[in-house]
């Protein structure tokens, strides 16, 4: 049986979406990363949830999932395919 959703997400403003990408950063080194990710990086909405996504020059290094109520991050093990593109 599938979850509703009971928050709609919208799409934060831009002084939110950067402070996402600061934070998202900022969990990356605190996981023992070394690898910087490039300005390609930044926030994206897909099929109406919303990720921040922390690209290199070559590849994506990692995915955190935005909570729509409280814009938690939680890095996601297996992302969606569409946010590799």
């Amino acid at each position: 049986m599938p979850i509703e959703q009971t928050h709609d997400f919208k799409k934060p403003d831009a002084e939110t979406a950067t402070d996402l990408l600061r934070r998202a950063t900022v969990a990356w080194f605190q996981s023992g990363e070394t690898v910087a990710p490039a300005s390609g990086s930044g926030f994206k909405l897909h099929k109406g949830l919303g990720y921040v996504v922390l690209n290199s020059p070559t590849a994506v290094l990692a995915v955190y999932r935005v909570r729509p109520d409280n814009y938690a991050l939680r890095r996601m093990k297996r992302w969606p395919k569409g946010l590799a593109s």
